[in-house]
């Protein structure tokens, strides 16, 4: 009996993945990179993955995918061959063979990866993505078989080659739990993945808004921060009292709101607001000295009407100050 119960243990199939392998594939694959490194004649030195983070086109890789003999390093975005990308090395780990550098500014915003909150257990079944030996974009899918190797990297089986060093590796929630540091042959459960965790802390040095634990919307992300009228007023650099002033008089036919409205239309420039008292009178002189509206009465061959209104004039605006498309794109 159990004999029958181990083999039917063993047969039952294992769960799917929340995010099917090709729907992680499909929704990352313009925030995976395929890596060169060159000396200065232009020789590959090196080649590797790596994956966008945030949409300002931070990546990251393994460290040791710029050796200290390469010159340059070259990334393309999705695919093995196509429009090349210079990138600028912005933080390096060596102890966690982990670095973070970044693509040109772009005319529009990167697609990026989702970076998981929670650390992977073992036997988390698990998906890289990387472009291995001569190979295209490839998924891989491995099993996480221990959590703490000397080194401090996980242990995953199944096949990693050269040139999925750096890639990530996707949970089946479908984010990043680590990046792939190296592999050795199949079955031997003994490739290397390094911690997002390693990541992460460079990340957050540089200030970077990668999405961790959530996507970081594009509008978020995408555009420099600045102080600018379409992100409203914060504040005012000078208040001074304004009024009252008056309508002069007028035939019947008018009110105090509609009559106030013009009164403030004259007096304001471009970059100031008249803000109205609180309150409203319907005579002058038997209202508060501070009253917002009021109104004045002749009575005479016909009557006429005099609006009174006063509040407070603003001028030299502050602007919020936070990201927005009317800022541009980030530098």
């Amino acid at each position: 009996m159990r004999k029958l119960l181990a083999v039917v243990i063993c047969a039952y199939p294992p769960p799917a993945f929340a995010v099917s392998p090709a729907q992680i594939v499909s929704e990352n694959t313009r925030a995976i990179v395929y890596l060169q490194a060159e000396d200065a004649n232009g020789g590959v030195v090196e080649r590797g993955t790596g994956f966008i983070v945030s949409h300002d086109g931070y990546i990251v890789t393994a460290a040791h995918v710029f050796p200290p003999n390469a010159a340059n390093l070259w990334a393309v975005i999705g695919q093995r061959e196509g429009t090349r990308y210079s990138l600028t090395l912005r933080e390096r780990n060596e102890g966690s063979d982990v670095a973070l550098w970044q693509l040109p500014q772009s005319a529009s915003c990167r697609y990026s990866v989702t970076i998981a909150e929670k650390n992977p257990k073992v036997l988390d079944r698990t998906l890289a993505l990387g472009f291995p030996g001569k190979e295209g974009l490839t998924p891989v899918t491995v099993n996480i078989t221990n959590l703490t190797s000397a080194l401090g990297f996980y242990k995953t089986d199944g096949f990693l080659e050269p040139g999925n060093s750096g890639g990530p590796v996707f949970n089946e929630d479908g984010m990043v739990v680590a990046f792939v540091e190296g592999g050795t042959v199949v079955g031997s459960d003994n490739n290397d993945i390094v911690p997002i965790a390693a990541a992460i802390d460079l990340i957050r040095k540089r200030g970077v808004q990668a999405g961790i634990g959530k996507p970081v919307p594009f509008d978020i992300s995408c555009y420099a921060s600045c102080r600018t009228p379409e992100n409203g007023v914060e504040s005012w650099g000078r208040e001074e009292k304004w009024g009252p002033v008056n309508s002069g008089w007028l035939p019947g036919g008018h009110d105090q709101t509609s009559e106030c409205k013009k009164l403030i239309a004259a007096d304001q420039v471009p970059g100031s607001e008249i803000k109205l008292n609180d309150g409203s009178g319907l005579r002058c002189n038997e209202s508060p000295p501070d009253v917002g509206m009021c109104e004045d009465v002749k009575n005479g061959p016909t009557v006429q009407y005099r609006y009174q209104c006063q509040g407070i004039f603003r001028s030299q605006p502050i602007y919020f100050d936070k990201q927005s498309p009317a800022c541009g794109l980030w530098n």
